[in-house]
């Protein structure tokens, strides 16, 4: 799998819960986080998603 964006790697060492959740999903639900976290150009759209990916994880654990 690819390596996580430290801004996905801050916000789930943040959000211990959502961490686990993410542990916890299949590889490939991972790397469509990762992926998406990742694409993104800007470092503020990075943040953004990230916080939106914590979020989502919180939502559906």
């Amino acid at each position: 799998m690819s390596e996580l964006p430290e801004e996905l790697a801050a916000a789930l060492a943040a959000a211990p819960d959502a961490e686990a959740a993410f542990e916890a999903l299949p590889p490939s639900h991972r790397r469509e986080y990762v992926q998406w976290v990742a694409e993104a150009k800007k470092p503020a759209t990075r943040l953004s998603r990230a916080e939106k990916a914590v979020q989502r994880l919180r939502d559906h654990s």
